[in-house]
């Protein structure tokens, strides 16, 4: 509650209070005059469904409508064949929900809502009637007509009365992404990085982009031209690049000014030129501008033939990290423009390579597949205590157990958000019981049922919309609503109304209670984990791939950064690592892609580098630590350097010069700070290392 009352929400969101209230009731009014059997339920999905936003409300509507079709559907297919088998029904509801609630944690996107709207609702409707099996059809029958009524309601009333788009906070959230970017960019560009606020920024920025991929699965419900959502999804595949390619300037630059200082004054007027440029593309993104800087760092590149110098090759990675970034900046800004002005040309990248593909999620289905069993166990453990126990009103504590699980499934530390469910749940009975006892006695028709309601559901209603206050306040709403099961007539019983609503905030503490012996580990497993498949990736590049299947691993690796770094932060851990894990495997990739391009024995020494870094990334996992990088790896990226610069190679022309690059990539990425070791007095004087880094 600390900052509950710090100020007063803007004008818009007391808006969205009012008009989803009056939804809520119009959806009341209607399911009572229909004499629906629980019009509180019509009332209730009006508050689930709404959002300010057009696109999230219509998306949600469609989405609950067919999970509740699903949901009621297997209910009534499933309770009359197990019936008289109660333990063998409870198995079967667990384990539809468990499955339904693995398969949705596969999708990233609001579609997901449908698979676990349809493995808990089955137990919402089967549970309490499995007394009288054959009320089943007549209950998922008006379940799913109260629903659809507040669905109804809440998309017509959403989208006629001052309907918000998305598409501006999409803009918006685009523009602090490119704020934080800039002032990272900027760091790196003036060598002027403190590592704390660079941290700060990384984190920042990690943040925001994981926050627009719900966006963009929005945009297309509310309207948004087909170009303009396909511009969105070109500037997230550019976004996701960013970071580990301003993390391999800014090695390639520390190595210049250690390896080869003279050189860098020549590269000073570039760097302060394009954080000029930098600068002016906060108004725009003109082709001309990035073309002029282009030409400047063209102007810069040494020769193939001059590449022989250790000096002039790093001289030439810095070159063409800083054209990697420039390209991909400039890309990023002329999407963002596309995207404000509503754009509709076609759009033309140019940030071109050849691992650039459709973004491929990456899913710890492991932990995934425990999180839907932790959950099964939880409904089928609660509900044999319900049926021995003998609790007439049980069934509400295990269907809230399985909703608390499958909400918070996806999440690595659950348990405290449960605990938040079960506090705003027991706070809504409170509510209710006042509702229910002191004042619905007083009121004899429905005008001064709205104008009770009215004050308290606008005011909780109004704050749902800051994220803060979004999930209690929906669940005090929500459940408020439901405890008080409004009918046609007045009819409260106070030993009934006790019974049957303490029993969900029991099964919510039996799900939180479950969750912390279940699930006692939180982001330093995820983390951990996330660190093992990047090393297994690694490893797994030795094997022989088709270049999509390269190109495939390359994006999935980006998408699963975005995953470990916030964990990794989280934890207290350096975020630096796992950047450099991925640096190390893009280069692979990189150097597999060009490889073949070349013959003899530099293809040789080639495919020894990639199979020595999978074997060293072998050790770590089997180690289960980071070790020395053996010295022995060292030597044959230096030779491959060396063979790569040999006089028959000279005509290789750009394959030699990205396998050169690739290479100077890789060794910065497994050694930070140092290049090819050329000089018998730049070998480090440490103990000679085994693969696993035991001494020789």
């Amino acid at each position: 509650m600390n900052g509950f009352f710090s100020n007063l929400p803007p004008a818009r969101d007391w808006f969205y209070g009012v008009r989803t209230f009056a939804a809520s009731m119009i959806a009341l009014y209607i399911a009572l005059l229909m004499e629906m059997p629980r019009p509180y339920w019509a009332m209730a999905t009006v508050y689930i469904v709404s959002s300010p936003f057009v696109g999230p409300t219509s998306s949600k509507a469609v989405y609950r409508a067919l999970g509740t079709l699903i949901g009621a559907a297997a209910a009534v297919f499933f309770v009359p064949l197990f019936v008289q088998t109660p333990f063998l029904l409870v198995l079967v509801i667990a384990l539809w929900t468990g499955i339904l609630l693995f398969l949705s944690l596969h999708l990233r996107t609001a579609n997901s809502y449908v698979l676990m709207l349809a493995g808990y609702t089955m137990p919402m409707i089967a549970l309490p009637i499995v007394d009288n099996p054959l009320n089943v059809f007549d209950i998922a029958v008006s379940r799913t007509e109260e629903i659809m009524l507040g669905i109804v309601c809440a998309a017509v009333v959403g989208s006629m009365f001052w309907p918000r788009r998305l598409t501006p906070v999409f803009i918006d959230s685009a523009a602090k992404w490119f704020a934080d970017a800039s002032n990272y960019s900027k760091h790196f560009l003036a060598r002027d990085v403190e590592p704390s606020k660079a941290s700060g920024l990384r984190a920042s920025m990690v943040t925001t982009f994981n926050s627009l991929e719900m966006m963009i699965g929005q945009l297309s419900h509310e309207g948004a031209h087909p170009q303009t959502v396909r511009n969105t999804k070109e500037l997230r595949g550019r976004m996701i690049h960013l970071l580990p390619v301003v993390d391999a300037l800014d090695d390639a630059l520390y190595a210049l000014e250690r390896r080869a200082p003279e050189l860098l004054d020549r590269v000073t007027p570039l760097l302060d030129h394009a954080q000029a440029w930098l600068e002016s593309t906060r108004h725009g993104a003109p082709i001309q501008q990035w073309q002029a800087l282009r030409h400047e760092l063209e102007a810069l590149q040494p020769s193939a033939a001059a590449l022989d110098d250790r000096r002039q090759l790093v001289f030439s990675n810095v070159l063409y990290r800083l054209g990697e970034w420039i390209d991909l900046w400039q890309d990023c800004r002329s999407l963002q423009e596309a995207i404000s002005t509503g754009s509709q040309d076609m759009w033309r990248a140019v940030y071109r390579h050849w691992r650039l593909g459709r973004l491929t999620p990456f899913l710890d289905r492991g932990l995934m597949l425990y999180s839907a069993f932790s959950t099964v166990t939880a409904i089928v453990v609660a509900s044999v205590l319900w049926i021995l126990l003998g609790w007439t009103d049980g069934a509400s504590a295990v269907i809230l157990a399985a909703v608390a699980c499958s909400f918070f499934a996806a999440m690595d530390d659950p348990a405290p958000q449960i605990y938040r469910f079960f506090f705003w749940t027991s706070l809504s009975v409170l509510f209710a019981s006042l509702y229910l006892f002191v004042i619905l006695p007083n009121l004899h028709d429905f005008p001064m049922l709205v104008l009770a309601f009215a004050v308290p559901f606008i005011c909780v209603g109004t704050l749902t919309v800051q994220p803060r206050f979004y999930l209690g306040t929906l669940l005090t709403i929500v459940n408020t609503a439901s405890f008080i099961s409004i009918q046609g007539a007045y009819d409260a019983d106070f030993m009934v109304f006790m019974n049957a609503n303490l029993a969900g905030p029991v099964g919510l503490l039996f799900a939180f209670v479950w969750t912390l012996i279940a699930r006692p580990f939180g982001a330093e497993l995820a983390a951990k984990r996330l660190t093992r498949f990047s090393w297994r990736d690694i490893v797994s590049l030795t094997q022989p791939a088709t270049l999509a299947e390269h190109r495939q691993m390359g994006v999935q690796m980006l998408d699963r950064l975005m995953q470990h770094l916030p964990r990794l932060a989280l934890t207290g851990q350096d975020t630096g690592s796992a950047l450099r894990d991925l640096r190390v495997a893009l280069n692979l990739l990189d150097l597999l892609a060009y490889a073949p391009r070349v013959t003899g024995e530099p293809q040789r020494l080639l495919r020894q580098v990639v199979n020595d870094v999978g074997e060293y990334f072998c050790a770590c996992l089997k180690a289960g630590e980071r070790l020395p990088m053996p010295m022995g790896l060292q030597m044959t990226m230096d030779r491959t350097r060396r063979a790569l610069n040999a006089n028959d190679l000279q005509d290789e022309g750009e394959a030699r010069v990205h396998l050169l690059h690739a290479l100077s990539g890789l060794r910065l990425a497994l050694l930070p700070g140092v290049e090819f070791i050329v000089d018998n007095d730049d070998l480090p004087h440490t103990q000679a290392q085994s693969i696993d880094g035991a001494p020789l």
